[in-house]
Parts: structure tokens; sequence; C-alpha cells
């Protein structure tokens, strides 16, 4: 009897220690077995997504307004025929963000009846809620986010054709010739009648080409030294203006084109299930890059998973459906080739790696620091007390 006695006090000391060391519990936000009433916090743990970033160049031609006397008057036929837009890729830049897995949550809480050293425990999360570290002191917060530079040169906003609005009367001036007659006698009078009228368009055009003759024979006087005056270092700055007031009044004729670089990004969520070629935009060289349900070349993207973590599966494959005690979950992650496709050329290749498609394993956190990585989930420093 005093045996059993024995036995059953062991027993009842082992709980009752057990309960003074429980700090906390964890629950996945998705079971519902949480209690309106239990304090405690969320945490997440974050998943991957692709970030394409595509830079494209913008090249709009514009038909000059007197490009149909461009042949005529200048004998030119390499000239812009027709106003039109073309978009082409220059260049991919891949990259991952990182954010809380919405299919990730769990629910933290505290155990009351532990005692006052073992209720020290801190936790450390980021803004968004992505846990950081389980330890005894607050860990300094860093996104450990990829930093991508880019340089864009994008052409200035300016007017299309800066010398098209000119003078658009001239002055006409007939001559009006009156006979009077008197008797046998006949008197001519001639009368000068002045007006204005219209220039047509390829009076205006003639007119431009004149001038271009006109700012051709000024440069020509100006280097040759014409005016014999030493202009010193500013003939070139006024050599340079003529220039360009030539091809301003070559632009009337010929027309413009202004190249310009812009960027548009596309987002890719993988999960498990991803693998081989997935259409994710459409690409038009008349509308650039669009949504994947509108018309165009398919922009696709090469998902390769790499299973490194695919061993873990079967040791962790319950996992994160039941309640831990003094234990939190955490991610080990898996890691893909990623590629960019258009018209079966490759864009861009990286190998990134994707919290989400790795596996979900517990770690202990009592007398444990433990430090996590916030773009993975995975551990990072583990020290044991």
């Amino acid at each position: 009897m005093i045996r059993i006695y024995s036995k059953l006090f062991v027993v009842f000391l082992f709980l009752i220690s057990g309960s003074l060391e429980a700090q906390i519990f964890v629950t996945p936000a998705n079971v519902g077995s949480k209690s309106s009433d239990a304090a405690g916090f969320y945490y997440a743990l974050p998943r991957n997504a692709v970030r394409i970033d595509v830079i494209i160049e913008k090249n709009e031609r514009f038909k000059g307004p007197y490009s149909e006397f461009s042949s005529k008057i200048l004998g030119i036929e390499d000239f812009v025929k027709q106003d039109e837009t073309v978009y082409s890729i220059i260049d991919v830049i891949l990259s991952d963000i990182t954010e809380p897995d919405p299919n990730a949550w769990f629910f933290v809480e505290f155990d009351e009846r532990g005692s006052k050293d073992a209720r020290s425990l801190v936790f450390d999360l980021q803004s968004n809620g992505i846990i950081l570290s389980a330890d005894d002191s607050q860990q300094t917060r860093t996104k450990g986010q990829n930093s991508i530079e880019k340089t864009f040169v994008n052409a200035p906003a300016e007017n299309r054709f800066h010398y098209f609005a000119e003078r658009n009367l001239y002055q006409r001036i007939d001559t009006i010739v009156r006979k009077i007659t008197i008797d046998t006698t006949v008197i001519r009078r001639n009368i000068l009648q002045s007006a204005w009228v219209d220039r047509n368009p390829e009076q205006k055009a003639r007119a431009a080409a004149d001038f271009i003759h006109k700012i051709r024979d000024n440069r020509f006087n100006l280097i040759t030294g014409f005016q014999e005056v030493n202009y010193g270092q500013s003939i070139i700055y006024m050599d340079q203006k003529l220039q360009n007031l030539e091809e301003e009044y070559l632009s009337l004729f010929l027309g413009k084109e202004v190249r310009s670089i812009i960027e548009q990004t596309v987002y890719y969520y993988p999960d498990k299930e991803s693998k081989g070629i997935q259409n994710i935009a459409k690409f038009s060289e008349t509308a650039g890059l669009l949504e994947n349900s509108a018309k165009g070349e398919n922009f696709q993207l090469v998902f390769e998973p790499l299973l490194i973590t695919s061993i873990l599966n079967e040791d962790n494959k319950n996992v994160g459906k039941s309640r831990l005690s003094n234990s939190l979950y955490y991610r080990i992650p898996d890691a893909a080739d990623v590629s960019v496709m258009y018209k079966g050329k490759i864009l861009g290749k990286e190998r990134l790696s994707f919290s989400q498609l790795g596996v979900l394993s517990i770690t202990p956190v009592s007398k444990t620091r433990v430090v996590f990585d916030p773009n993975t989930g995975f551990i990072t420093t583990v020290k044991r007390e």
C-alpha cells in the first residue's frame, strides 16, 4: 500500500512540475479550438512569391505634318509614313518577395499558471506578423529582402513638332487692269489689289524646306569663318544650336521617333502543385504587357521545383494539425529554378527559395533560444540552456 501511494505521489509531482513549466500553447488558426477569452497573440510563417520586373522599350513614331512632300521637295524616301507605337522587351529581372502566408497563422496562448521565470519568454515579430525569434532578449528586426538597383533613362517630355505653328496667311497682290473708253480713246489703268489668303500645305512645306537650306548656309558660313570673327569656344555652342534647329525642321518632313523605358511588374505565387510552364501574362508589340486574359503572345514562367525537402515529408506529414505545448511551428524551405520565357526564348533565370514549398516542422522553445529567417521561416540560430 505504501508503495502504491509513493508511485501516485511521484506521478502527482510530475504533473505539477509539468504544469509549472508549461509556458505557451500554440494552435493552428484554422483549427478553431481557440477559446474566445484566451490571452495570447497570432504569428505567421512567411511565403514567397516570384517578382518579375519586365523592362520594356516603348518606341513611338509620329508622322511629320509635311511627310507627303518629303519625296517631292527634299527627295527623301525614308520617313515615317504613319503614327505607330511599338513595344519590345529589353530585359527581365527575377527576384522574390516575402509576405505572411494566409494559410500559416498560429495562435500563441500564454499559460498563466507557470512561474514568473517561466513566463519570461520574449517573442519578436515583424510588423506584418512574421515571427523572428523566441528568446529572452529582443532581436534586431531585419527584413533581409533582396535589393535590386535599376537605372532607367527616359526620353524627356517634349512637344512633337516645335516649328509647325507658323503663319498660315501670306500677302497676295493682284494687278487689276481697268479699261476706260472715252469716245475713241481707251485708257488702261493698273490697280494693285492686296489680300491675305491661306497658304496651302505645299506652300508651307516649301517655306520650311527653304529655311532648312538657309540654316545650312548659315552653318557653313559659321564654321568657315565667313564673318571673320573669333568666337572662341562659343562657336561650338552656336553650331550645336543650328544643328538642333535643322533637325527640328527636318522632323516636319521625316517625322519623329521617341524612345522611352517603362517597367511593369508581374507576381507569381507558386504552391506545391506548381510545375512546368505557366502562362502568367500576355505581351503585345502594340499594347505592351497585358493581363493573362487579353490577346497577345504568351508571357510564360517555367517553374522547376528542386524537391530538396522531399525526404522530410514522411516525418512531418501530420505536423500543423494539433495543439503544441512549449513549441513553435516553423518551416523548412524548398527551392526551385525559375525562368521567364517569351516566344520560346529564355529571358531570365534564377534559383529562388520558397517557404511554402517546403515542410512544416516543430521546434521547442522552453529554455531554448530560437531565431528564424524572416524570408524563409527556417531556423538560423538555436541555443539550448
